[in-house]
């Protein structure tokens, strides 16, 4: 679990940009999530990811 917190100044919601979403892709690409929480004048980031311990479980990089 990777959690990261920033200052944020703005409304309830804010544009979510390439770099967002292609976490978002890549967190479920290998059985994780990913969520965006504000919280008054910061948000939170939190991704999930699932990593195998073996190596025969870990998807190729290229599709």
């Amino acid at each position: 679990m990777i959690e990261v917190e920033n200052s944020f100044h703005g409304k309830d919601m804010f544009k979510k940009g390439t770099g967002l979403s292609n976490v978002k892709k890549v967190a479920e690409k290998y059985g994780g999530a990913m969520s965006i929480e504000t919280q008054e004048n910061k948000f939170v980031l939190r991704v999930l990811l699932i990593l195998s311990q073996s190596p025969e479980g870990i998807p190729p990089q290229m599709d």
